[in-house]
């Protein structure tokens, strides 16, 4: 079976992408920013988390669904029933694990680098798990599947020539499929950034409005992935839908930064000029100290001619009584 170099090569270099990026970025925020790597392995934490009750929570529906529960909706409305339902609920349920993430970081959170540091952990580890069990294990597959071991295992024949079918499909597709994952991922991790970015201002200024705006943002993107993917677009249309919404997002995240950075230099302005007050005033307080010590010594000197002259005039007189000879007579 021949390989196809090229796309080899693309798949590769989206597997440096999606395990690559995540980690440099880490180390750019924990760096630039000053954070903690306890809040980017919050991040992590918020996104399996989000998954360990997303996904049961997922089939719950499905399952209600399928009982009959809940209406089945037309095969007309039934693509965008699924996005809906889709995007709503990895919004509330990622959205929310961010908020507790947050709340559980406290005063380690203050700061607006540790928003990117949390969006980096909880996007970085989607990227990587996906990564790992997803194009890593297929190129393992295309790359080192043997038949003649899957048939000594008891695999059938039929089986066995299925995934050998596969395989033979998967080598005919054109080099620019490699590059898919990689692209899905780097727009992935920006939007994750910026949500982290908006529940982060939803609990460092107490606004509820923040966090239902992430939640509308991350269900707007991941509804019109499903959306249309179900009404039959390709890969890279919809990853071209989706780049406008990365740039929207990585407008944003400069915007809030650019607050951020104007907001901490006026505080820091601020705090110069009230610690520039504070020396006057004890300047002026260390003047009119000095001052009255003056005050004093004058008055003290005042004191001291006064006792002089009245000594001298004393003496003078002393000195007319001896002298005047109608006394002496």
């Amino acid at each position: 079976m021949e390989i196809n170099i090229p796309l080899l090569i693309t798949y590769v270099l989206s597997l440096i992408v999606m395990l690559g990026l995540p980690i440099v970025l880490a180390f750019l925020i924990v760096r630039r920013f000053k954070v903690s790597w306890l809040v980017v392995l919050t991040g992590v934490l918020t996104f399996i988390a989000s998954q360990v009750l997303r996904v049961p929570a997922s089939y719950g529906i499905n399952t209600l669904f399928n009982n009959g529960i809940l209406p089945i909706p037309s095969d007309y409305w039934a693509p965008l029933v699924s996005a809906v339902i889709a995007g709503l609920m990895a919004g509330i349920f990622e959205e929310t694990a961010r908020w507790v993430g947050f709340k559980v970081l406290k005063r380690k959170a203050e700061k607006f680098g540790s928003a990117l540091a949390l969006g980096v952990g909880h996007g970085g580890a989607e990227s990587i798990l996906l990564a790992v069990l997803g194009t890593a294990t297929t190129l393992f597959t295309v790359l080192f599947f043997n038949a003649g071991a899957q048939i000594a295992k008891g695999i059938s024949t039929g089986e066995v020539q299925y995934t050998l079918f596969q395989i033979e499909q998967f080598w005919m597709n054109p080099w620019h499929t490699g590059l898919l994952p990689g692209v899905e991922r780097l727009i992935a991790i920006v939007v994750q950034i910026f949500l982290s970015t908006l529940v982060w201002r939803a609990v460092v200024e107490r606004s509820f409005l923040w966090f239902l705006m992430a939640v509308l943002f991350h269900t707007i993107v991941d509804g019109v992935a499903v959306f249309l993917s179900s009404i039959g677009w390709s890969y890279w249309p919809i990853e071209g839908i989706l780049s406008i919404f990365m740039l929207i997002s990585l407008y944003l995240i400069y915007r809030f930064w650019r607050d951020e950075k104007e907001l901490e230099e006026e505080i820091g302005e601020f705090e110069v000029k009230d610690d520039d007050e504070d020396d006057e005033e004890e300047d002026d307080d260390e003047d009119d100290d000095y001052e009255d010590d003056e005050l004093e010594a004058l008055d003290e000197l005042e004191d001291e001619v006064e006792e002089i002259e009245g000594d001298v005039s004393e003496t003078s007189g002393d000195d007319e009584d001896q002298s005047d000879p109608s006394s002496q007579s």
